[in-house]
């Protein structure tokens, strides 16, 4: 299990004298210098100098909700916060996401939807918490079975009351949001996540990060993820981040009236289980997350591409490049497609 680091050494190189052997002195032995140790947020890999410049929220949980995708949902609030989005495939071949925030708190998010059968499978690794507003029990009772507080409309008024709330701003069932931060605040009992990616060193040599594994990949300018009826774009803005745009609009974010941005973007190939069915929505589609398939990491104008690992429900996702070499991502955000394995991927060189 990767933990982020939270100790900072500096070893300055010692000149170490052997003894003596028979025609006298041995040459000096230089010792190498001890590796400096920079603590990371765990769910972006951003490195931070001193102890000191540790925020109070790296100890405290992560907080994932299951957000709304559909066009009454969107502008969603503070995706640009977020440490790590996922992107799910639900019925009809809409989409939904389960966003995790941790490093940056924030006072609103959502609106949050009902929860899937997958859900528990993609958030648990975080731990901490999650929030949901209602859905179908047997999906409900996964994330019963998980490790993570749950938290709804319902249970928070009666326990950690004010986190949740309708906004005047939009129609039900797409007004539910979190404060996040503050939900986050009331439970510093639960631990820190747990990284969920391998991402490239801070240098103390150069004052920066070595580079992300897909710096030496192909060249591309965007790709697409084609769902059965949703489209996921992303393309390179040539300052270091990829930006979103959701069937066929720019993804805004409805906070910072910005575009939807990552430093990196996963593309998960993934089966898709589709024997559970439900009186009213029909075939509910289960993304299968614990296994292996192939992977595309991009980032602004390069990707890689490899294999993806995960063991367990609670287990990290392992990336491989071809040659068994992990994949590092840059440090920053990530948001991780979940793409069917009947879905298109298109790759603009």
């Amino acid at each position: 299990m990767r933990k982020s680091t939270l100790k900072i050494t500096k070893t300055v190189s010692i000149l170490a004298v052997a003894g003596l052997v028979l025609a006298g002195c041995a040459e000096p032995r230089v010792e190498e210098p001890e590796a400096v140790v920079y603590p990371i947020a765990p769910l972006t890999g951003v490195a931070y100098m001193s102890e000191s410049d540790i925020p109070d929220t790296n100890a405290l949980p992560a907080v994932t909700c299951k957000v709304d995708n559909a066009p009454a949902g969107r502008p969603q609030f503070n995706l640009n916060k977020t440490d790590i989005v996922h992107v799910e495939m639900v019925e009809g071949g809409l989409t939904r996401l389960v966003a995790t925030w941790h490093s940056q708190p924030v006072d609103k998010v959502g609106p949050v939807r009902s929860v899937r059968p997958m859900d528990a499978d993609i958030a648990a690794a975080f731990g901490g918490i999650f929030c949901y507003s209602g859905g179908v029990d047997m999906f409900i009772a996964l994330l019963q079975d998980t490790s993570m507080y749950l938290a709804d409309e319902n249970t928070q008024q009666s326990v950690k009351p004010n986190s949740f709330s309708r906004t005047p701003e939009r129609n039900a069932p797409h007004n539910m949001v979190v404060d996040m931060g503050l939900l986050q605040s009331q439970h510093e009992d639960l631990a820190a996540p747990q990284s969920i990616f391998n991402y490239a060193a801070f240098l103390d040599e150069t004052q920066d990060y070595e580079p992300a594994s897909a710096s030496s990949g192909k060249a591309n300018s965007d790709l697409t993820v084609e769902y059965p009826d949703a489209t996921s774009y992303w393309a390179g803005d040539g300052s270091g981040n990829l930006l979103r745009t959701q069937d066929g609009q720019p993804h805004m974010d409805g906070v910072s009236e910005e575009q939807v941005r990552a430093k990196n973007v996963v593309v998960l190939e993934v089966q898709i289980d589709s024997s559970i069915r439900d009186v009213r929505y029909g075939v509910i589609p289960k993304t299968i997350m614990i296994g292996s398939g192939k992977v595309w990491v991009f980032i602004d104008g390069k990707y890689i591409e490899g294999t993806w690992t995960k063991a367990s429900q609670t287990s990290p996702i392992e990336l491989l490049d071809s040659t068994g070499a992990v994949i590092k991502l840059a440090p920053g955000n990530t948001w991780v497609e979940l793409k069917p394995d009947t879905a298109t991927l298109t790759i603009t060189p």
